[in-house]
């Protein structure tokens, strides 16, 4: 009997089971901080299943349940654990906690390190700022004195700033070149010798280099009246103003004729050994070292015009003033043939009251030309005018031809070979000169010579109207040996 009794207990025992869909989940109270999730609950050992027929289902299994209720155990076959949906939320929620915490953490350290960033930036700015403002204006820096620094052609702002910074000039290269930068003052500079004071602020000292009217490296020239181009770029070569071979081809093209338009006169260049030959005013010149040829050439055309075309001078008593240019206008003449004729008085003539005579010869010769070179005595030839200034033109003198050519050489611009006056000017006249070819002395000479001047005793010249006069003078300067 007791048997049986603890049989049916048994069983009741193993068909007993829990419904949880029959409970009401209990709310778990929410922990102030966040805390690691509740460890899971061990498994416990299934529940002692039945056979019901044709499948073995565990004790207290309802399949018809809703899904609300869950087992403690997992009926599949891997033995995976489900967690309580209860657990899971609240595991969900201490996460994303956690995530917040470990985010605003992480907020206020980047914080920390960007204030800390920012506040040294900003102090090197301010650092960079108060130095490089302070040397813009030139506060705080050496005693004041003065420095020479040379700049090279065409220099760039990073050549000046070192130029600048090495001769103490500036204390803040960087800051210069950001001012020039800004002031749009990179370029522009000039080239040369500048004696520049410590105590100038950047755009003082950018308007300092930046005018050819500060430059130190400054030479002086004077060209004398009658000084050939060749002897021009000589000088000019030596002074450091620019080379020969620039300035004899500068002075052989058009650049200039837009600028100057008496150049537009020129109708015979190709004739010509230079084409301004004649055109640059004798006088004397300011340069700077290394100047461009352009600025060179525009220097002496510039005091051409100024001494031929707006400078009036009186020519006769009682006349009016004329300029030179309006006076070869009164003569007839062309400014060309003022200036070749001009260049030859300059060569030939002694002194400047010799000029007048010179050019009154040159003038009665050349009147000739309506009667075939004969004049008012009968005698001719007096179409080749025989100066031997222009035998060896463009050189001086037959040494100075190229020992090639010394022989055998022949200019173009000779008077012995060809009539009338040269292709153009054999040099460069002075303002004396170019009077006496638009003034000449009335006279009816018709030759000159000269006795050449000694240490002793200047030059004197002889004028003749005759052949047999001139050969008489040649004889008393003693160009001809005497018959007796």
């Amino acid at each position: 009997m007791s048997d049986e009794l603890d049989k049916k207990r048994q069983q009741k025992i193993e068909s007993f089971a829990i419904h949880f869909g029959d409970l009401e989940p209990m709310d778990e109270p929410v922990p102030a901080e966040p805390e690691a999730p509740a460890p899971l609950p061990e498994p416990e050992p299934p529940a002692p299943a039945v056979e019901t027929g044709r499948q073995r289902i565990p004790v207290g299994h309802h399949p018809q349940e809703s899904s609300a209720s869950v087992d403690i155990y997992s009926s599949n076959t891997s033995g995976e654990v489900k967690i309580p949906r209860t657990q899971m939320w609240a595991a969900k929620r201490t996460d994303r906690r956690r995530r917040r915490m470990k985010a605003r953490r992480n907020r206020r350290v980047f914080r920390t390190i960007w204030m800390v960033m920012l506040l040294f930036v900003s102090i090197m700015i301010a650092e960079y700022l108060l130095v490089g403002i302070n040397d813009m204006f030139a506060v705080g820096r050496e005693e004041e004195h003065t420095v020479s620094i040379t700049l090279p052609k065409n220099a760039t702002i990073e050549q000046i700033t070192d130029i600048l910074y090495s001769n103490k000039v500036i204390s803040s290269p960087n800051f210069f070149k950001l001012y020039a930068t800004l002031t749009k003052s990179t370029g522009g500079f000039t080239q040369g010798t500048f004696d520049i004071k410590t105590n100038k602020d950047y755009q003082a000292l950018i308007n300092y280099m930046q005018s050819d009217m500060n430059r130190t490296d400054v030479v002086t020239i004077r060209f004398s009246e009658g000084w050939s181009v060749l002897e021009y770029a000589k000088a000019l070569e030596e002074n450091k103003v620019c080379s020969t071979d620039d300035f004899l081809k500068k002075i052989n093209t058009t650049d200039f004729d837009e600028d100057y338009e008496f150049l537009g006169g020129i109708k015979n260049a190709s004739k010509r050994y230079y084409r301004l030959e004649g055109y640059l005013f004798p006088d004397t010149y300011q340069f700077y070292v290394g100047e461009d040829v352009s600025s060179v050439v525009r220097k002496f055309l510039a005091n051409y015009r100024r001494k031929l075309y707006l400078t009036k001078i009186r020519f006769e008593q009682n006349e009016k003033k004329q300029t030179i240019a309006e006076r070869t206008e009164k003569m007839g003449m062309t400014m060309e043939d003022v200036i070749t004729m001009a260049s030859l008085i300059q060569a030939e003539a002694a002194d400047q009251e010799d000029m007048f005579n010179v050019s009154s010869v040159l003038h009665n010769r050349l009147a000739t030309a309506e009667d075939g070179g004969v004049n008012e005595f009968g005698e001719g030839g007096f179409l080749l005018l025989q100066l031997d200034s222009t035998v060896f033109y463009p050189y001086k003198t037959q040494e100075q031809v190229p020992a090639a050519q010394r022989k055998t050489y022949n200019s173009r611009y000779s008077t012995y070979l060809y009539p009338g006056l040269p292709a153009g000017p054999i040099c460069n006249p002075g303002l004396m000169a170019i009077q006496a070819a638009v003034d000449p002395a009335d006279t009816d000479y018709y030759y000159f010579c000269h006795k050449a001047a000694t240490a002793d005793e200047p030059a004197v010249a002889y004028y003749a109207t005759t052949n047999d006069e001139h050969l008489y003078n040649m004889e008393q300067a003693g160009l001809l040996e005497s018959e007796e």
